[in-house]
């Protein structure tokens, strides 16, 4: 006889444990197992609230100045407006001595910088134009000294150009808010451009240009003998009639 091995438990074995037991689950268990169990396992989201920078030392010094206001000073010319050998009470128009000399600005487009130019040059009779400008106005300098050559009766060997550069202090004033304050200065650099055009050998050619009035054309009277100065009026004198004396 064939010895069989009994699969039944013995009595005296120990009980199996819980865990080792096999459980049978349906399809609606299984899958709402995994998605409690995640539900479990992933936390409750929640916005979090923004975190305020410190505020730096640099932060704070910005709005202490920001309480101050700023006046932007007029800068020195670079050459006076009125040369010292004319007299600066008298007209404008009258000036003929340091039209050459011209500050660009940002004021002034460049279509009048041109027309002012060539009529120094053809109308004056200069040969010589010293420009000058400073920070932002630089360009407009460039162009107009680019723009300028191509309109004159010059050749491109007959045109000098001299380019300088430097920088000039120039101050600003700040004014407190607070009327008690006193009111303080400070400096800083600002860049300049000079450029100088000749034209030909660059010597005056023509004397000044002083001030021609001009004659008013208005209708005069014309009398008739003005009209025609060569007849004359001659009047016949009376006939004499001769008297007898009683």
């Amino acid at each position: 006889m064939s010895a069989q091995i009994s699969r039944k438990r013995s009595r005296n074995s120990p009980p199996t444990p819980a865990s080792h037991k096999r459980q049978k689950m349906t399809t609606r268990e299984v899958s709402a197992a995994p998605a409690s169990a995640s539900a479990q396992e992933a936390p409750q989201s929640r916005p979090l609230a923004p975190i305020k920078p410190a505020e730096s030392h640099s932060e704070k010094q910005v709005e202490t100045k920001s309480k101050h206001r700023i006046k932007k000073l007029t800068p020195v010319r670079p050459f006076p407006s009125v040369p010292t050998s004319v007299s600066a009470t008298g007209p404008r128009s009258a000036h003929v001595e340091g039209k050459n000399f011209i500050c660009i600005t940002r004021k002034t487009s460049l279509g009048a910088y041109m027309r002012r130019c060539s009529n120094l040059i053809l109308k004056d009779g200069y040969k010589t134009l010293h420009l000058s400008a400073m920070g932002a106005a630089i360009p407009l300098l460039i162009q107009l000294s680019l723009a300028l050559p191509p309109i004159l009766p010059f050749s491109s060997d007959e045109v000098r150009t001299e380019i300088s550069t430097g920088t000039v202090e120039v101050q600003d004033e700040i004014l407190p808010d607070d009327e008690e304050e006193d009111i303080s200065y400070r400096t800083r650099g600002k860049s300049t451009l000079k450029i100088i055009i000749i034209f030909g050998d660059g010597e005056f050619s023509s004397g000044p240009t002083g001030n021609v009035k001009r004659k008013r054309k208005g209708k005069t009277r014309v009398g008739a003998s003005e009209k025609n100065p060569s007849s004359k009026v001659v009047s016949a004198e009376p006939e004499q009639v001769d008297v007898e004396m009683v």
